[in-house]
C-alpha cells in the first residue's frame, strides 16, 4: 500500500510538473484543448488527466469542460479520445428522471428516440457525439449514445443557466430518430448511467477545479516576481517557475495537492459510486477553493464567484446521497 501511495504521488507530482507550464487554454482555444485532451487520455487515466487538464486551462468553465469530458470516459470508456461528448438528462421542469418526456421505443431493427433536453454543453458547434437518457414503453430508464450529426437531431434554445457561461450551451429535440441496438449503451439506463455518472462527474470536475485554483496561484505568484524585479528584489537564481513554486507557499501546494492525490485514490478504489469516506473529500475541497480563491486575480476571483454555484449545486445533491448510504450501512 505504501509503494502505491508513493507512486500515485509521483504521478500526481509529474503531471502537475508537465501542465503547470503550458500555455493557458480558453474556449477560443478549444481545438488546442481538445488535442491536449486527446494526448493526455492516451497515458493517463480519466482522473489525472482530469488533473493534467484543468492546471492548464483559464478559467473555472474550462475547467468544468475539462472534468466533465473524462467523467465521460468513465461513462464509455470506447468513446473516442478525439471526441467531444455530452451527456444528456436535464428537460425544463422535471425534477425527477422518472418524469422525463423523452422516449426510446422498439421498432423494427432498433429502436427510435424521440423528446428533447435542456442543456447539451457544446451545441451547436464543437459537439461529437451524445449520451441520452430516455424511457421506454415500460417507464425503465435506457441510455443510447449517437452522432451529432444524425439525421433528425435539431439544436433548440437552451435551459437558462447563471455560470460556466464562457463554455456556449443548446437544448437539442430528437425528432424520432432511428437507432440501431447497438447503440443502446445501458440496458439499466439509471443504475448503470444516470446514477453514477453523478459520481464520475463529481470526482472530475473537483480535481479539475483544484488543479485550474493551484495554476492561478501559482500565475499570481509569477505576477508578484515581476513586481520584485522591477523593484530589483528578485531573485536571480530562481526562474518565473521556480519562484512561483516558492512564492505559492509549501502550505497551499501540499494542502491542493493532497486533496487531488486522496481523491484520485477514491476513484481508483471505488470506480463506480460513492463510498462513505469521499464526502469529507468534497467538502474539503470545496473548503479550500473557497479559502485559496482571494489570492485570486480579480479577474478570475469574479469568474469563481460566478462558477461556484456549480459546485455548491452538487455539494446538495451529495448530502441526500450520503443521507441514503448512511441507511444502507448496518
Amino acid at each position: 500500500m505504501l509503494m502505491k501511495n508513493q507512486e500515485l504521488l509521483q504521478s500526481v507530482q509529474n503531471t502537475l510538473q508537465q501542465s503547470l507550464t503550458l500555455p493557458q487554454l480558453s474556449y477560443t482555444d478549444i481545438s488546442q484543448f481538445k488535442q491536449q485532451f486527446s494526448v493526455g487520455l492516451r497515458t493517463l487515466s480519466p482522473a489525472l488527466n482530469s488533473v493534467f487538464l484543468g492546471a492548464q486551462v483559464a478559467t473555472p468553465g474550462m475547467a468544468f469542460l475539462s472534468g466533465y469530458q473524462n467523467a465521460i470516459r468513465c461513462l464509455d470508456r470506447e468513446c473516442p479520445d478525439d471526441e467531444f461528448a455530452a451527456f444528456c438528462v436535464s428537460e425544463k421542469g422535471v425534477k425527477s428522471p422518472w418524469d422525463m418526456q423523452s422516449k426510446i421505443i422498439q421498432v423494427a431493427g432498433g429502436y427510435c428516440l424521440s423528446g428533447q433536453k435542456g442543456f447539451v454543453m457544446l451545441l451547436p458547434y464543437e459537439l461529437d457525439r451524445l449520451y441520452v437518457i430516455a424511457k421506454n414503453e415500460t417507464n425503465e430508464l435506457k441510455c443510447v449514445f449517437l452522432n451529432r450529426e444524425i439525421v433528425g437531431l435539431e439544436v433548440t434554445e437552451s435551459l437558462n443557466t447563471p455560470f460556466i457561461t464562457d463554455i456556449p450551451h443548446s437544448g437539442v429535440r430528437f425528432n424520432n430518430i432511428q437507432l440501431l441496438p447497438s447503440q443502446v449503451l445501458a440496458k439499466d439506463g439509471h443504475n448503470e448511467a444516470n446514477k453514477p455518472f453523478r459520481y464520475w462527474e463529481d470526482i472530475h470536475v473537483t480535481l479539475s477545479m483544484l488543479a485550474w485554483m493551484l495554476r492561478h496561484l501559482r500565475e499570481r505568484a509569477k505576477i508578484a516576481n515581476e513586481g520584485f524585479a522591477n523593484n530589483g528584489l528578485a531573485s536571480d537564481e530562481l526562474s518565473d517557475e521556480e519562484f512561483a513554486d516558492e512564492r505559492l507557499g509549501r502550505g497551499e501546494r501540499d494542502e491542493i495537492t493532497g486533496l487531488i492525490i486522496q481523491l484520485v485514490e477514491q476513484i481508483e478504489s471505488f470506480p463506480e459510486y460513492y463510498s462513505p469516506d469521499v464526502f469529507s473529500l468534497f467538502d474539503e475541497a470545496q473548503v479550500a477553493l473557497e479559502k485559496h480563491s482571494i489570492l485570486l486575480s480579480d479577474d478570475a476571483l469574479k469568474q469563481w464567484k460566478t462558477d461556484r454555484a456549480l459546485l455548491q449545486m452538487g455539494q446538495k445533491i451529495r448530502q441526500l446521497v450520503q443521507k441514503k448510504l448512511s441507511r444502507s450501512i448496518p
